[in-house]
């Protein structure tokens, strides 16, 4: 079993003709792509400032040897693309058989390059690759992946500490998101976010549903009953990651 490096450069507009073969001609082409697996199934978490590296595995299916092949992760469609991936490395490949070949390539998104927040949610592959017969494809819309920003919440505060029993209790803290038009991460009004208690000795559970206000601030009161530790959760939306504080524990007396 032999193990390749592929090195040189697909030519981006050759690649993307493929896309552009009558059907016909299209399906004549013996280079196919299956077993797509990017982050091994995970979303891809990117936050504000440090690119986002990850892993992209990828079948090529070709009758002829195999010369040279790339991987993609792109936002939008194939002709407007409106964020992109870069590669990190070239792409590493094994021959399974004479007719296939798997490959392994590590790519990144860095948020700097991003149009803004709106390319996140779900982007898709663009597999490339060439043989030695000169036959050349760019297959796109493959294997939807979601790309999330990454979210923070800061440490609850439940004051006061102590607390004597039957005595209110306020729970703070603040929820941000990766904002990448400005790069920095920023909190916003209206989100879902819940409060969760764990007595000591016992397992998180919810106790309540807030939404932030100004700027992503969470607030609210509860009754002190017994000791243990309070946090906020965020559970994530189609563009956002979920994201859990560190439990502040509460003596109650």
């Amino acid at each position: 079993m032999r193990i390749r490096s592929f090195v040189g450069a697909l030519c981006g507009a050759l690649a993307l003709s493929a896309l552009a073969l009558p059907a016909a001609q299209a399906e004549e082409n013996p280079i196919t792509f299956s077993n797509i697996a990017i982050n091994s199934g995970n979303p891809l978490v990117v936050g504000a400032g440090t690119p986002k590296q990850f892993s992209v595995h990828y079948t090529v299916n070709h009758a002829h040897r195999l010369y040279f092949s790339q991987a993609y992760l792109y936002a939008g469609g194939l002709d407007t693309w409106s964020g992109q991936s870069q590669a990190v490395s070239e792409p590493s490949c094994r021959d399974l058989s004479a007719t296939v070949t798997r490959c392994v390539q590590t790519l990144a998104i860095d948020p700097e390059t991003l149009v803004g927040s709106g390319v996140a949610g779900t982007w898709h592959v663009l597999l490339e690759a060439s043989d030695a017969d000169d036959n050349v494809i760019g297959k796109g819309g493959l294997y939807p992946t979601k790309v999330l920003r990454a979210s923070t919440m800061t440490t609850t505060d439940a004051d006061p500490e102590p607390v004597a029993k039957g005595k209110t209790l306020t729970v703070t803290g603040k929820l941000a998101h990766a904002d990448w038009n400005t790069h920095t991460y920023r909190g916003q009004a209206g989100k879902s976010a819940v409060l969760q208690f764990r007595p000591d000795g016992g397992s998180y559970k919810t106790v309540k549903t807030v939404r932030t206000g100004s700027g992503g601030a969470l607030r609210t009161t509860v009754t002190a009953n017994t000791s243990g530790a309070w946090r906020w959760y965020y559970a994530g939306d189609s563009t956002t990651a979920g994201a859990t504080a560190v439990g502040d524990t509460v003596l109650v007396k």
